[in-house]
């Protein structure tokens, strides 16, 4: 199958009505949070966050009711988008943008320090790999070069988390030598999170060894696996399988694998009749059956999952599905 489409950037928009609404069943979610843990672990779940959650400002209580719900979902990694990178590699990040990270940070520290949870704070760097001489060119030194000053420049914004999603998925020697540049200056800094890196759900485009190696660089590796273009549920399940077989294989034994599960609105490469939350964890279910390294669970995105994009999803079922099958499943430890 054709490598997917790369997905569309959701609204930035977070309504008032729905912030109120998460404020007002705060109280119910950090109930449910103290339930007994499912086989889950958080620390190896993720949800993409709606881009207007960092890239305009709010308050403290409402990033509290935000930190309470994704508990409740029993979600560690919070993943929040930077602006793209230039061309050249460089990237300018709004004054509000460094506000509403350092807000972030600091509400989380201090729900840790309520409620003895673990949430991470990642922040995804993304970006278009040059095709046809246009983006990112990473066999270019001084194009490496600005986006590991773009990196440094955050993580004293309270970053707990650094990933990459560069698109299409780079299969250069300069990706490699990226990934290797970023390892030497986070330890250089004294970082000690995750670095991960979104990665293709299809098995024809990282051979075997290129996955490996990317793989020895990186603490976790993120497939998404979504807009895949099928039209049964048989068919995308299949998919799923195949890539998850292909990246338990292949991996390096240290790294974390976290597929990213689909909860959004229709598009040109997506049914959410095909590809959902139940779907895609009956896929993991059936994968960790099979032997599979399987370590945790991601979502795209919250937009429609936690906030229903406003009316144009219905997430219900995705929210149900989580809670009752995805954190249920006997995760690979």
């Amino acid at each position: 199958m054709a490598e997917p489409h790369p997905r569309a950037r959701r609204s930035s928009a977070v309504p008032a009505r729905t912030l109120v609404s998460l404020l007002l069943t705060a109280a119910c979610l950090l109930a449910f949070a103290g339930r007994a843990s499912a086989a889950a672990n958080p620390a190896d779940m993720l949800i993409y966050m709606p881009y207007g959650l960092v890239h305009s400002l709010h308050s403290s209580a409402e990033l509290d009711g935000y930190l309470s719900e994704l508990d409740s979902f029993q979600i560690g990694q919070f993943v929040f988008a930077m602006p793209k990178f230039k061309s050249t590699g460089t990237l300018k990040l709004p004054r509000h943008n460094r506000e509403m990270l350092l807000r972030w940070s600091e509400a989380a520290q201090a729900y840790d320090s309520e409620h003895g949870a673990g949430l991470e704070l990642t922040a995804v760097y993304n970006g278009k790999v040059a095709t046809r001489g246009k983006g990112l060119n990473l066999d270019e030194a001084a194009t490496r070069a600005n986006v590991l000053a773009a990196i440094r420049e955050t993580l004293g914004d309270g970053l707990t988390g650094v990933q990459l999603d560069l698109e299409p998925y780079p299969t250069s020697t300069g990706f490699l030598t990226l990934l290797e540049e970023i390892d030497a200056a986070l330890s250089a800094a004294g970082f000690k999170g995750r670095l991960s890196v979104t990665a293709p759900a299809s098995v024809s485009r990282w051979s075997t060894s290129y996955l490996h190696r990317v793989s020895e660089l990186v603490t976790q590796l993120d497939p998404l696996f979504y807009d895949s273009e099928n039209t049964t549920v048989a068919g995308y399940q299949a998919w799923v399988e195949a890539g998850l077989a292909y990246y338990s294989q292949n991996a390096s034994p240290a790294t974390r694998i976290v597929p990213v599960l689909p909860s959004y609105s229709a598009d040109p490469w997506h049914s959410p009749s095909v590809e959902n939350i139940t779907t895609s964890t009956e896929a993991l279910s059936a994968g960790l059956a099979a032997g599979d390294r399987i370590n945790g669970a991601g979502i795209w995105s919250g937009w429609g999952f936690l906030l229903d994009e406003e009316g144009k999803y219905e997430g219900s079922a995705d929210r149900a599905s989580w809670r009752s099958s995805t954190l249920e499943l006997p995760f690979s430890p």
